[in-house]
């Protein structure tokens, strides 16, 4: 089977910001120059910036066109890219759980969240088992990460066993794709938790989204920072929409590429408010968020 939208995706690929402007916007010389030079990209063309607010700009763009190539996906298919689109509510979710603000969803933009109104929203759907479950547990101990990590097994549970949405020739590539995408994921909680936890290895797995290699094996695995995964897993959301083309697989692969390149974006410009050089911003972030 293939999928109609795919040469759209790769049309929408050529407008992206090349590593060339992604240099370019580090030379920028404070906010005013980066605005300049990002108004100049073809991107900007095929995307145009309807307000001044360049951040939210960025932000909404891998929703907006998710939820217009969510239309074009045929039939049961459609179900399963729902699953993805859903991974914007739980970042809306955390947002809010961490102090911010929703932003995605209607239900949770512009609104004045605590825990205990965000716990009436968390009363539906996919959330609440696993909300109600950690939410007791944090009541207890006031620690906000036992919310996050049981959203995050939840949602990818979910994810993976939307999978059975997909015709019976997409299910292996897709399922081994979201399984990378879970062991790179799990190999960031190992450095997070190792870094900045002090944990254990007997007290570490509790943490880990219970699928894939890393989760079988955490104890012989290493965490790896941020900067690693955007390099890594950029170069593989890479190879898979040019060379799976057609496939699930493949649409996918585009949409985590697109954010991990407007995330790469956003953390320049912000960067720039900050009033960092590009030295400066390469010295904090790393080479990593520079190129492909």
């Amino acid at each position: 089977m293939g999928y109609s939208v795919y040469p759209k995706l790769r049309a929408i690929y050529s407008f992206l910001p090349t590593s060339e402007d992604i240099e370019s916007f580090l030379r920028a010389e404070g906010v005013s120059d980066f605005r300049n030079r990002f108004e100049k990209t073809l991107f900007l063309k095929r995307f145009p910036l309807l307000d001044n607010d360049l951040e939210g700009y960025l932000k909404m763009i891998p929703f907006s066109l998710a939820r217009i190539v969510r239309k074009q996906i045929p039939g049961a298919s459609a179900f399963f890219f729902d699953a993805y689109i859903k991974g914007y509510e739980l970042r809306d979710i955390k947002d809010i759980i961490n102090g911010g603000e929703g932003f995605f969803i209607d239900e949770l933009r512009d609104k004045s969240f605590d825990m205990e109104s965000l716990d009436d929203y968390m009363q539906k759907g996919l959330w609440k088992e696993c909300w109600n479950l950690a939410f007791s547990k944090y009541k207890e101990r006031s620690n906000k990460i036992d919310i996050e990590v049981a959203l995050d097994q939840c949602y990818y549970s979910y994810f993976l066993k939307e999978i059975r949405n997909l015709p019976y020739e997409e299910i292996n590539g897709t399922e081994e794709f979201l399984l990378i995408l879970i062991n790179f994921k799990n190999r960031l909680w190992l450095y997070r938790l190792k870094q900045f936890y002090n944990l254990q290895d007997f007290e570490i797995k509790r943490f880990l989204i219970p699928k894939g290699e890393v989760y079988e094996n955490f104890a012989m695995n290493e965490g790896i920072s941020e900067e690693v995964f955007i390099r890594e897993f950029g170069s593989i959301c890479y190879w898979d929409f040019k060379f799976r083309m057609y496939s699930m697989r493949s649409i996918l692969a585009f949409f985590f590429f697109l954010s991990l390149r407007i995330n790469k974006i956003l953390s320049i410009y912000r960067g720039k408010l900050l009033s960092l050089d590009g030295e400066r911003f390469k010295e904090i972030w790393g080479e990593l968020y520079v190129g492909s």
